[in-house]
């Protein structure tokens, strides 16, 4: 299991160059570790692509081994690739060693200087024998170069370095210290990487030279090693498509083995070796062949499982090549490759993580029975209708028949943890072994310890990373849908390892997909753990809902778990003396869950007047089999509210003014009606209705049903089961609607209206009983569906019965202060009192005054004029000064009226300025005694087969104290037209009267001035002037 869960290091890194320096005392020369420094400086870009390395002289560099024949006849292959090869090739052997030595140009010692240098480079070359490491010398000076013909014997010299080193006066370089010397340093890399260029290559040759010679009829594997060698060096010597090429032809050899158990392993080991190489070379390339390339190798292996007692092997095989590919993806990503909805990493990692569970699960019927019965008590199997599908494929052998043997005590697991010196091989094996020359006995200790050894992994913390990752990409490219099944299965491996806040957390996030899906056994599934974990941790604000939802006929859930269930939340334990108003209720809100039981609301009508009483219609439906006891039920409501004033005194129509600035305002409030009597919602009880009847005094202009609150009692605490009508999730929404009778809406309303009328009336289909209990047989089954939320009604002012006429004789002359004549009869059923007229001037009709243009600028009050409303205000109306207060009158005209008693009030307009339509209204504001209705509640069960019982009636005697004082208002609204008095003419004459356009100065002229009277009436002129304007 260590080659198959952990990916050799060397194999993930990029390969460089191997280049090793020698010679340079960093610790102690300050010079040495700056030069230390320039090639160790570690570019992420460096195109030359070396590793340097510091080693003493006297490094012990890797041995070449024996070599054999070049013919391999006789040859007995072992295995594929060696543990430790490329590790040697990336760390241990380089291909450049470069000895530095301190020598100046003009040293006075440089015979000696010399002698020290060979020898140094002789003992590099002697620990490097048989090694085709190319050995350079550099010179290291402090000096500044001579000038050109300075030091005539500096070839000379160099030479001579150059013969008693043996080496190539090519391979021997100069860096001194100065401001160029990185400069240096980089020219000196590019021939560094040239020299180690061809040292892989050629060692690549050799390779190739060794492959000539073989035939697959008998050594198939050396192909498959050797290709690989290849294609490490063409990595090594940066030539990324020669061995890509090479990695391809690798793994084409490899899978046209013969697939044996005998080393079945080690060819899937090296083949997920392979093809992360070529996973890896072609994201660089050409990403799309990465996942041609993956997929291939999962269909070539997918049933290849082996050893069958070792069958879990095989899926943490294939969970870690899914692992790997996904993390290649992910590096792919980072440089700009596209992943997609359907190709991007999450798929990998998921699919990492479902094998790992196959794994898991193989690993419980496969390990030791003492090891398993443990796994098992930790490790619930979940469901099979949950649990994916497992393929066992030949795993299948492994059967009820297949009976394993507790270890031995002379075996332990720790006996098996030694690496062999292949990848891919038993540690009990030897090099080369095949199942004939097998221990038997020694397998079979060996396959026991290792499932001993399975036995104690943590799949968990295995699965749950996985998963994570994968959720993690669902949700980045918008798989949400998908994102839901990872957070699932990490949230079961939570409950299993008893972290049960962990999964409660899991289980949140997914439970609202799950319950908006059609998919019900997977929501029952998770609201089932939701509850459990709820009940483990007590959160019993958690626990109601989740029961709730359980209980419903639209959970898969078993009757028996439901059953347990019901008696824990319901049973009459659960009954205490907490009132449905404790002031420790808690607040659990159901409107978005499916319940097992549902609500609606409905105003009878969609518009009430204050002095009717107000119906509130709410519709109880359960949707389970057992039956439900609640402490009560409330509404709440949000209205209107008057500060200042009562609310029985608010004026209920909607008016364009106030009539006093000063007097009360109106202000959002909520109001509560309940019933709190413990009650049952049965089973057989096809719903229930609680008819509320509202006092309309307190509601002001308009109510709506905010939320419904039932009461439940459990562990010693009162819970208020919320829902918000408005937005509530109905549990037969996606449902077909049945099928019913053209008339079957209908007759539906006219029952809804029976019942909140309080069966006042009846129809022909209906038949009424003995008052205590009604029984109404209405022959009409009550669907659901059909029935429809209606939270919202307006209140209406009480209709007035008082008379009022306007009369006036039009039409109005400009600038005349106009008379209407305002009576007013009392019709109402009794005296009024505070009654109050008010009128308002505005524009109106065709000729609307405020719309004509003007010579001068006028504002709205100067162009319609001023109202006065009483023969007092009509006396002070001052047409010399208008304002906005000027279009609006109010009067106080009596204190009381009685019955049957008229008054006229006069009203005065006057418009001094435009003609035109004006619009005038006026309202007459009044008190009048009403008595409201008794505000109640009564609670009716309606049955599937039509029969509807009167169960409660409660009507709240004390809140029916008296008629009640109530603002009421009378409009009337009439159109006038403003007309001018006199129509004013003129025109220019000559002394001998005729027309002329034009007058000259000191030259006399006559002006004809003609005045017309335009109204249907004779005016009297008792002065007139005329006055000329110059204009100069």
């Amino acid at each position: 299991m260590e080659d198959i869960e952990n990916l050799p290091k060397e194999l993930q890194i990029s390969p460089r160059c191997l280049i090793a320096l020698t010679g340079l005392n960093i610790e102690t020369n300050q010079f040495h570790a700056y030069v230390w420094k320039s090639f160790s400086r570690g570019q992420p870009n460096d195109l030359n692509a070396l590793r340097f390395i510091n080693l003493p002289l006297d490094h012990p560099y890797s041995k070449a081994k024996a070599k054999h024949s070049s013919h391999y006849e006789w040859y007995q292959v072992k295995g594929i690739i060696k543990r430790h090869w490329m590790k040697k090739h990336l760390e241990e052997l380089p291909a450049v060693v470069i000895v530095f030595f301190d020598l100046e140009n003009n040293d006075p010692n440089w015979s000696e200087k010399v002698k020290e240098c060979a020898r140094r480079v002789e003992l590099v070359r002697s620990n490097l024998i048989s090694r085709a490491t190319k050995i350079v010398v550099t010179l290291l000076q402090t000096h500044p170069i001579n000038e050109i013909g300075g030091d005539i014997n500096a070839g000379a010299r160099i030479q001579e370095l150059s013969e008693s080193c043996q080496i190539n006066v090519k391979n021997i370089y100069l860096l001194q210290k100065s401001e160029f010397m990185l400069s240096s340093v980089k020219r000196l890399e590019a021939e560094l990487f040239g020299m180690a260029y061809n040292y892989y290559h050629n060692a690549a040759k050799r390779v190739k030279a060794h492959k000539s010679n073989l035939t697959k009829a008998n050594q198939q594997l050396l192909y498959v090693r050797h290709d690989f060698k290849i294609a490490f060096f063409d990595e090594l010597k940066q030539d990324s498509t020669l061995a890509l090429k090479q990695y391809r032809q690798a793994y084409n050899n490899l899978v046209e083995l013969k697939m044996s158990d005998a080393y079945l392993l080690e060819l899937k080991v090296v083949a997920g070796f392979i093809n992360f190489k070529i996973c890896q070379i072609a994201f660089q390339m050409h990403g799309w062949d990465a996942i041609s390339q993956f997929q291939r190798h999962i269909e070539i292996f997918k049933n290849v499982v082996g050893i069958p007692e070792l069958a879990y092997e095989h899926e943490a095989w294939l969970s870690k090549q899914y692992e790997i590919f996904g993390k290649l993806f992910e590096e792919a990503i980072q440089f700009n490759f596209q992943a997609s909805i359907s190709r991007h990493p999450g798929l990998y990692f998921y699919e990492a993580g479902s094998h790992t569970i196959n794994r898991r699960t193989l690993a419980m019927r496969l390990c030791s029975i003492n090891t398993v019965s443990n796994i098992s008590k930790s490790f619930p199997l979940p469901p099979p209708s949950l649990n994916q599908s497992l393929n066992l494929r030949s795993a299948v052998r492994v059967g009820a028949g297949s009976q394993l043997e507790s270890l031995s005590d002379s075996t332990s697991p720790d006996d098996y943890d030694k690496l062999p010196e292949f990848f891919g091989q038993r540690p009990w094996w030897n090099a080369g072994q095949t199942l004939d020359t097998a221990d038997l006995m020694k397998e079979r200790e060996g396959i026991m310890a290792l499932q001993a050894k399975e036995a104690l992994v943590d799949h968990s913390e295995l699965i749950i990373p996985l998963f994570a990752q994968a959720s993690l990409y669902f949700e980045r490219y918008g798989a949400k849908r998908m994102r839901s099944y990872p957070t699932y299965y990490i949230a079961e491996e939570f409950f299993c390892k008893g972290k049960f806040e962990s999964a409660l957390d899991h289980y949140s996030k997914i439970v609202d997909d799950f319950r908006r899906s059609s998919w019900a056994p997977l929501f029952a599934s998770v609201c089932h753990r939701m509850y459990q974990c709820a009940t483990l941790l007590g959160k019993n604000s958690l626990v109601i809902p989740t029961a709730m939802e359980l209980l419903s006929n639209f959970s898969v859930l078993s009757y028996t778990e439901k059953e347990k269930i019901h008696e824990l939340i319901f049973s009459t334990s659960n009954l205490s003396a907490l009132g449905f108003d404790s002031d420790s209720a808690e607040i659990i809100d159901l409107t978005n869950l499916k319940s097992c039981v549902e609500v609606k609301a409905q105003f009878t009508k969609a518009s009430f007047t204050v002095d009717e009483p107000v119906k509130l219609m709410v519709f109880l439906k359960s949707f389970t089999s057992f039956p439900l006891r609640f402490n009560g039920i409330s509404v709440r409501l949000n209205h209107e509210a008057l500060q200042g004033a009562s609310i029985a005194q608010k004026s209920c129509a909607s008016t364009d003014f106030a009539l006093n600035s000063t007097g009360p305002t109106t202000t959002l409030s909520t109001s509560v009606c309940k019933w709190d009597q413990i009650f049952d919602l049965m089973p057989d009880e096809h719903l229930r209705a609680v008819v509320f009847t509202l006092d309309p005094s307190t509601l002001g202009s308009a109510v709506q049903v905010e939320t419904i609150e039932l009461g439940l009692t459990y562990a010693n605490q009162i819970f208020h089961l919320r829902w918000f009508p408005s937005v509530a999730l109905s549990t037969s929404e996606n449902h077909p609607l049945p099928v019913i009778a053209c008339n079957y809406i209908t007759r539906l309303e006219e029952i809804k209206y029976h019942i909140a009328d309080g069966f006042a009336k009846s129809s022909s289909s209906s038949s009424i009983v003995d008052e205590e209990d009604v029984i109404l047989n209405a022959n009409l089954t009550p669907l659901w569906e059909f029935f429809n939320n209606q939270l919202s009604a307006e209140l209406l002012p009480k209709a007035s019965n008082l008379e009022m006429s306007l009369r006036h004789t039009p039409p109005v002359l400009c600038n005349e202060k106009y008379a209407i004549l305002c009576q007013i009869l009392n019709t109402e059923a009794g005296d009024i009192t505070d009654l109050t007229i008010s009128a308002m001037l505005a524009g109106g009709g065709v000729n609307d005054a405020t719309l004509e243009p003007t010579s001068t600028s006028l504002d709205a009050p100067q162009r319609l004029g001023s109202v006065a409303v009483g023969q007092m205000a009509g006396q002070n109306l001052n047409p010399a000064s208008l304002s906005g207060d000027e279009l609006f009158s109010h009067a106080f005209i009596a204190s009381n009226i009685s019955q049957g008693v008229d008054f006229v009030c006069p009203i005065f307009v006057h418009c001094p300025k435009v003609a035109g339509d004006r619009s005038l209204r006026v309202d007459a504001h009044y008190n009048l005694l009403t008595h409201f209705p008794t505000p109640g509640v009564k609670v009716l069960s309606w049955r599937s087969n039509g029969s509807i019982s009167l169960l409660s009636s409660d009507n709240n005697t004390e809140a029916s104290s008296g008629p009640t004082l109530t603002r009421c208002v009378q409009s009337k609204r009439v159109q006038l037209s403003v007309t001018p008095p006199f129509e004013i003419t003129s025109r220019l004459l000559s002394l001998n009267h005729e027309p002329i356009t034009t007058v000259v100065t000191g030259k006399s002229f006559i002006l004809e001035v003609s005045l017309t009277n335009c109204s249907p009436w004779p005016i009297s002129v008792e002065n007139s002037l005329l006055n000329l304007v110059s204009n100069y």
